[in-house]
């Protein structure tokens, strides 16, 4: 009997190794919309159970986990860290795990926002990973409101990930000027590389993601049509060298550049004194930049509320999710003053 079984895992372990995992990359600079982008494509593919969602994120609670999760989905987290830099290795063990004991169709990893495309592509092609899957999408999600921004200040992230996508998709494009100088920018880093601009509910994204050759994407496409055509994809006509990447100057840019700080929220407010609250944190000088602030706090009318800030909009709406955190991204952060911030008076 017991040899049986052992046959049976056996045979089993060997139909895993066997069977090709499609793998999609979803990446973008912080808040761009990499979840959202990620829950329209899982309910596209043909069987949304056979996914796991290999997340990882900047800061010490996961909050793109949680709400993937809390939608049924498979989730594998990674936080505390990039998964290009200091868990570099727990993502590559993390991924020959998943495809030496998960029986599932699709992988779609989601890396940090301050994560560099090339690192990841790289570990993908690892010899022992490589083999066993099959890389289908790489795409990058681009915030048109604050790629400009991004692009000037955060240049060795933000480049990285679009000269590296097989496909860019926009999010939050309110600005027309703002709109076409992003356009501008992705057809500098990557002209080989169809941007989407069409609202995603519009769109199949599953259709419009795969991985090809830049040269026949290129020659596929008339620039002329696709520059001038808003409602399909934009291309380049030059062919600018995609920027040399430096892992070890990832790693002191990385650390230099952005902090992380998690804060327990232990005093209940309304959504008004919330949104009053965080708008006032937002705009002080004494805490640091903030980029980035998600999480869940409590509500003084029971239950709690979820919060998104991406740089551009404070959102807060109730939510079903149980923690009281919220995570902090940016330069130069107070954790001291974020602390007595959040969980004080103003």
């Amino acid at each position: 009997m017991i040899k049986l079984i052992s046959r049976a895992f056996t045979r089993a372990k060997q139909n895993l190794s066997s069977h090709k995992v499609k793998v999609y990359i979803v990446s973008g600079f912080l808040g761009a919309g990499k979840t959202t982008f990620i829950q329209q494509l899982i309910q596209e593919l043909p069987d949304p159970t056979r996914v796991l969602i290999l997340e990882n994120d900047f800061g010490q609670v996961n909050l793109d986990g949680a709400i993937l999760r809390e939608k049924g989905y498979t989730v594998r987290e990674l936080t505390s860290g990039c998964i290009c830099c200091s868990l570099a290795g727990d993502f590559r063990r993390a991924l020959v795990d998943i495809l030496d004991t998960q029986d599932v169709d699709y992988i779609i990893i989601e890396p940090s926002g301050v994560s560099q495309l090339s690192d990841i592509l790289a570990i993908c092609k690892d010899s022992s990973i490589a083999k066993r899957i099959e890389l289908t999408g790489c795409v990058s999600i681009v915030d048109a409101m604050r790629a400009p921004m991004y692009y000037k200040n955060f240049g060795v992230f933000f480049k990285d990930q679009i000269a590296y996508s097989s496909q860019v998709f926009i999010s939050h494009q309110e600005d027309e000027y703002l709109l076409q100088n992003t356009l501008e920018i992705i057809r500098l880093l990557n002209p080989a590389a169809p941007i989407y601009i069409l609202p995603w509910n519009e769109i199949a994204l599953s259709k419009y993601i795969s991985m090809y050759p830049r040269e026949q994407a290129v020659s596929a496409l008339s620039p002329n049509k696709n520059i001038e055509n808003h409602k399909g994809h934009h291309t380049a006509r030059n062919h600018p060298e995609i920027p040399h990447h430096d892992h070890i100057a990832h790693h002191a840019q990385a650390k230099d550049a952005f902090l992380t700080c998690t804060v327990e929220c232990t005093l209940p407010r309304t959504i008004d004194e919330w949104q009053h609250h965080l708008k006032a944190l937002i705009e002080t000088n004494t805490t640091g930049h903030i980029l980035r602030l998600k999480g869940c706090i409590p509500l003084s009318t029971g239950g709690q509320a979820l919060v998104q800030y991406n740089g551009t909009g404070l959102e807060i709406t109730p939510t079903t999710l149980h923690d009281s955190y919220l995570t902090i991204i940016g330069p130069s952060l107070n954790n001291d003053a974020l602390q007595s911030f959040i969980n004080g008076t103003i």
